[in-house]
Order: C-alpha cells, then structure tokens, then sequence
C-alpha cells in the first residue's frame, strides 16, 4: 500500500455527445449568458459546411453570430491577435469553436486574451492568468486534439519559430459537444494526423509519471477503442466507427490533461517548428518512444494489448506490451500512414537543435523513463530512419 500517493483529477467541463448534438448549441451558449458569439473555424470547416447548423442553432437562440475564419494549420500569435481584434470590435461575449486543433487552439487563445490582455507568451507554462477566459463551446470536426477537453493549447511564437503551450485550469471549455455527424466526410490527412494525435495522448497519458489509476482506466480504453476503430473511422463511411472514435479522443484527452503527455510530445514539437503537422509528428514518433519507454511501461502496454484482445494462455507482460506495440504498427500499414519523419520536415543535421529544444519542454520532465541527449538523438535518428 502506498500511503504515499496524492494526487489530482479535474474536469470541469460539460461533455454533450450524441449525433446531430450540434442542433443543441445555441442552448449551451444561452447556458452560459452569450449574448453575442464569435464562432471561430477555418475556411475548409466552413466551405464543407460543418458550421451551418451550430450557427443556425445560435440564432435561432437569439444570439447574433460573426464568423472568424481564418485560422491557418498550427496557428500562430498573429491569427489570434486579428481573431481578438474582431471579437472586442464585433462585442462578442462568447466563443464557439468548430473544427480541429487548430481552430480549438486558437479559440482557447482569443478567449484568453479577451478577459486578461497582453500577448500569449505572457501566458506560456502553467497558471499563469489572472482571470478565467471568456466561455467556450468547442465542437471538434475530427477525433484527435481534444483540446475541447483539455486545459491546455498550443499556439506558434512567430518570433521564436516555436510552439507554446499554454496551461491552465480555466482554459477548459465549458462545454464540449461531440458530434460524429461532423466526421461523416472527413478526408484522409485530418482524420488520420488528428487519430494518431488521440492515439499519442492515451499513450501519453500511460507514460508519465502524473499517471494514476484514473487516468490509466481512460487511456488504456481510449487507445484500445483507437486502434479498432480508427481504421473504420477514416478509411470507409462507417458511422458508429466515427462515433467510437470521437468518444476514445475525448477520453484520451481527459486522461492526459490530468496525467500530462510523455516524451512523444517533447520531441514532436520541435518538429513543429520545421512545419510539420502536429498529429503527423505525434503518430510517427509514437512506435519509437514506446520501444523506449517499454522497460517501465511493460505493465500499462499489456494492458492496452489485454484490452484489445491480444491475450492468450502462457503470455508474460513482456509478450503482450510487445503486442501492443505491434498492433500499433500494423495500423500505420493498414492505413497506409507514413513510419519514418519525411526528409522534407528534419533529417540527421537537424538532430542536435531539436534534441537542444525537446529538453526543454515539460513532457521530457514527466516522461517516466528519464533520457538523455544522446538517447533522445537515437530516438530521432530511429524515426527519420524508419522501423520498415
């Protein structure tokens, strides 16, 4: 018995899940008094018109809605400024966000901003502002970021050419509300780099050393539910796959806001900073960090590997975290996802900066194997290399 153990779990945020939910938006928004939203998105989210609904529920509500648009993939400083601009200028009280990541992050960000001022470096780390934000829906249109569960965003500092991350208990979204009618069309590249993003966090969330017997129970369910049903999910019209999907990237993201992320994330965003996508980093170094990982997270694998179904008579854990690792490899060739970080994005000589810049971010501390440069080198000269 370890009377030693404390810890944390906080989720304040409403979840709303169900299909054709988004009909409820505008009485989630009168929940939280907005009198007037910014819907913040991005153009491709608007051109297949995924906020039509959401916008119709929110007048149909009484509550005027001006549409921000212009949130680029990986948003920067500057896209949240001009967000902010429209929002003060338009008189908005109140935020929803459709889409993935990107527009979740920047929303997160407009929000902040509004009620505390200055710039978001000033608020990069954890806890740092002084009021709560302005109230947030967040709608996801793919099944990866969760950033509509999460305390946390990330945003680019142009200035630094690095991606930031922000965290605090009163970036939650009030509410979230999980739609898989919005995925009913979703392309390949956002549905496969936003899964394996989800993937990477229930993984994440197993490998730190915040992880508890909460967090455990959502992430290894999660990354089970992932690996069958992203597949699906992507690849065909499937639309309780989609369903199950979106369920298994909140759940991960739940488990990872309380657990924090692992070295997976340390090293994916320096590669960030060379333009590659955030779930696309995620999802290729994922394979490698387990394997690093493996000699104090073999318990927690065979887990996920037991939940999937991968157990037989005579197995040891080391059997099934193997299997588990496997099974995740099988999904990158089922899916035709890319194993090795393109040479376009980093190769060898690019190495020693993003070692330099991974040490820096707090998953590195969190990992539960701790690491050196040169074991980090080894892992990215193992990605840029490839495991086919």
């Amino acid at each position: 018995m370890n009377f030693d153990m404390v810890f944390n779990y906080h989720m304040p945020t409403k979840i709303v899940h169900g299909f054709g939910t988004v009909a409820q938006t505008g009485k989630e928004a009168l929940s939280l008094k907005m009198k007037k939203a910014l819907l913040v998105t991005d153009k491709g989210v608007q051109g297949a018109g995924l906020t039509d609904k959401a916008a119709a529920s929110l007048e149909a509500a009484g509550i005027p809605v001006v549409i921000f648009a212009e949130v680029e993939e990986d948003p920067g400083t500057a896209t949240v400024a001009k967000g902010l601009e429209l929002l003060k200028s338009e008189g908005c009280n109140g935020i929803v966000i459709i889409g993935g990541g990107s527009p979740l992050c920047a929303g997160k960000g407009i929000a902040l901003l509004a009620t505390n001022g200055g710039s978001l470096p000033d608020y990069e780390g954890t806890d740092r502002l002084k009021v709560p934000p302005l109230p947030v829906i967040g709608i996801p249109t793919t099944a990866g970021a969760g950033s509509e569960v999460s305390p946390a965003f990330i945003i680019t500092d142009e200035k630094r050419n690095y991606k930031m991350t922000v965290i605090g208990k009163d970036v939650f979204p009030e509410v979230a509300i999980l739609d898989p009618l919005l995925m009913a069309n979703i392309p390949y590249w956002p549905g496969m780099n936003a899964g394996m993003d989800a993937l990477s966090h229930a993984i994440g969330a197993l490998s730190t050393t915040q992880s508890t017997p909460l967090t455990d129970a959502l992430a290894i369910t999660a990354a089970a539910m992932i690996v069958k049903y992203l597949a699906p999910a992507i690849l065909t019209n499937d639309l309780e796959a989609k369903n199950q999907q979106l369920l298994a990237s909140a759940m991960a993201n739940i488990a990872c806001g309380n657990a924090k992320l692992d070295l997976i994330h340390a090293l994916s965003q320096p590669l960030g900073s060379h333009h590659m996508a955030h779930g696309l980093a995620n999802g290729i170094l994922m394979p490698y960090v387990m394997e690093f990982n493996l000699p104090v997270c073999a318990d927690k694998y065979a887990q996920i590997a037991i939940a999937m179904g991968e157990a037989a008579p005579g197995m040891t854990t080391t059997d099934l975290a193997g299997n588990a690792i496997e099974r995740i490899k099988e999904l990158f060739i089922l899916t035709g996802y890319p194993t090795k970080i393109p040479a376009e994005f980093a190769t060898e000589k690019d190495i020693p900066d993003m070692v330099k810049q991974a040490l820096t971010r707090p998953q590195a501390k969190f990992n539960k194997r701790k690491c050196s440069e040169k074991e980090l080198a080894a892992i990215y000269r193992q990605a840029i290399t490839g495991w086919e």
